[in-house]
């Protein structure tokens, strides 16, 4: 063990009792993931398909300003909260009066059901295209055969299962999970693991309120974790319907060792080590792309040519030969945009992004239910994406917005966003 390995150990342990001392929600998560994702510095090293690196101390110096970082952000943002609380008591609900609320629940309810049975119907279109044994091949296989209503259905089941578990609607969180479940029986977990948290974020939300422990949030949460980690080891058996071979395999201890091994965490620290060893940084065009991205439509308007491919995980792949599935790193991609600036920049731009997203928990306003699906799905998971992925979540959760809106709009809902209000009917 190096000193950078014992810096990194006491960074972490800082961050990590000062998130899991305070409220579960999308900060906590933030923190804990990151922490995951880089718990290779301390044996400090790292395999990518044929990089397999003593991790650079470049790369050591990016992590420990990001631990910096965030235990400083969240340690603000926490004392702000706690301010206001003190001056707040209760949570800034949308205005009106009782018969308006009531109203309004009915609409929204309404609306949410219907909204679930498009997602739902979405899904059971490409389910039924593909067929069992289309899912039993395979997530890859899936992929190649499901079209983009597909892909919105599982973004788009997050906000209707946040929503079904936060107004306890059986007939919205049931059918939003099943969606979800189709892609996890096929071997992909992400979608899923969204489930799990905001479900997680809800239980804490409700502790934090009522000033309860929080000790079996956490419980549970080791648990969703570690039954991810152990299905990735026998979803094959479960996609061919083997049972019995799934159970010998639990019952081997070279299964439990090789799910608690954390690969992917030490994939994703060597993606992020070969942005600082290779040398390779993006030009202008290339970072513009990336930025502008996030825009529906505007890549192709613009039409710039990119000297490097637009997923970074797949330049990854053409000099490394790193793993499809696993992804690229985001912090690498931002160094490669932007050298160590980029990496500060967009680390305080993505703590500021959850943390907006984590005023949204208490479900104050109709539309908050698509904030919390996008701010959990980003506060776990972007450690190992793309800013491109990252891009195509905006976007999609952005079409499930107004899929929704059109629904809530017309059987005559209002969306009231800051000092505007939008509506298609006057009472």
């Amino acid at each position: 063990m190096t000193v950078y390995s014992l810096i990194y150990i006491i960074l972490s342990v800082i961050l990590l009792l000062y998130s899991i001392r305070n409220r579960l929600d999308l900060l906590c998560i933030a923190s804990v993931c990151y922490l995951v994702y880089t718990m290779y510095c301390i044996p400090g090293t790292g395999i990518s398909g044929y990089y397999r690196p003593v991790l650079s101390h470049s790369l050591y110096y990016s992590v420990f300003t990001q631990l910096v970082i965030i235990t400083s952000f969240v340690l603000i943002a926490r004392y702000t909260i706690k301010h206001r609380n003190a001056t707040q008591q209760t949570p800034l609900q949308e205005k009106g009066n009782d018969e308006d609320n009531n109203k309004n629940e009915r609409l929204l309810k309404t609306a949410f059901r219907i909204y679930t049975l498009i997602i739902v119907a979405f899904a059971a279109m490409n389910i039924a295209s593909v067929g069992l044994s289309g899912f039993m091949a395979g997530k890859s296989v899936v992929w190649e055969q499901t079209n983009v209503f597909y892909i919105v259905s599982l973004y788009g089941a997050w906000p209707s299962f946040a929503y079904g578990v936060h107004k306890k609607d059986m007939l919205v969180w049931i059918p939003s999970l099943l969606v979800e479940l189709s892609i996890f029986f096929a071997g992909s977990r992400a979608f899923t693991a969204t489930i799990i948290i905001i479900f997680l974020c809800e239980r804490g939300t409700i502790l934090w309120q009522k000033k309860k422990d929080f000790i079996m949030i956490y419980i549970l949460g080791g648990i969703g974790v570690l039954f991810l980690l152990l299905y990735r080891k026998i979803d094959t058996f479960i996609m061919e319907g083997d049972i019995n071979g799934a159970l010998n395999a639990l019952l081997r201890p070279q299964t439990w060792m090789e799910a608690l091994e954390f690969n992917e965490p030490r994939v994703i620290i060597a993606n992020y080590d070969y942005a600082f060893t290779s040398g390779m940084r993006f030009p202008i065009g290339d970072v513009v792309y990336r930025i502008i991205d996030f825009v529906p439509g505007l890549t192709s308007l613009v039409g710039i040519k990119l000297k490097y491919p637009e997923y970074y995980s797949s330049w990854l792949m053409d000099e490394v030969h790193a793993s499809a599935g696993v992804g690229g790193s985001i912090w690498g991609e931002s160094y490669a945009m932007m050298g160590f600036l980029g990496i500060i920049f967009f680390t305080i731009v993505w703590l500021v992004f959850i943390n907006f997203c984590n005023k949204h928990l208490d479900y104050h306003s109709s539309y908050s239910y698509f904030i919390v699906s996008l701010g959990t799905y980003l506060a776990w998971y972007i450690n190992r994406l793309d800013y491109n992925r990252v891009a195509q979540s905006f976007k999609v959760l952005l079409l499930c917005f107004l899929i929704w809106a059109i629904v809530y709009l017309f059987i005559g809902g209002t969306i009231i966003i800051g000092k505007y209000c939008i509506k298609l009917r006057n009472s």
